[in-house]
């Protein structure tokens, strides 16, 4: 009888190199770009709807792609995470220490 060892399946979504919660910003990216898109193609016309949404659609993909290399997707959500939390006050004064502890008696 054969024995099959049991391998973790990846099931994370992958486009282009990102991954984790990137994936779906750069989803919404694109679904946002459309929409963008067809909004201004009806509004304005097709040559500033190009002009404006197509570098802006790109330059956010590179934002993305540029997080994706320096932190990694878990690095990138401890960021975040870290960012929500409080941050601690620091006193930054010095302590007088006369006057505060009792004189101790010497034998």
């Amino acid at each position: 009888m054969e024995s099959y060892s049991v391998k973790k399946v990846d099931t994370r979504l992958y486009i282009k190199g990102l991954s984790g919660p990137l994936v779906f910003r750069a989803l919404y990216g694109i679904l946002a770009a459309f929409f963008g898109f067809s909004g201004l193609y009806i509004f304005l016309g097709v040559f500033p709807a190009i002009i404006l949404i197509v570098p802006a659609f790109f330059a956010y993909l590179y934002r993305l792609n540029t997080i994706q290399r320096k932190y990694g997707p878990e690095g990138w959500d401890k960021k975040r995470t870290a960012r929500k939390l409080p941050q601690f006050i620091s006193c930054k004064r010095r302590i007088n220490h006369s006057g505060q502890f009792p004189k101790t008696e010497q034998l």
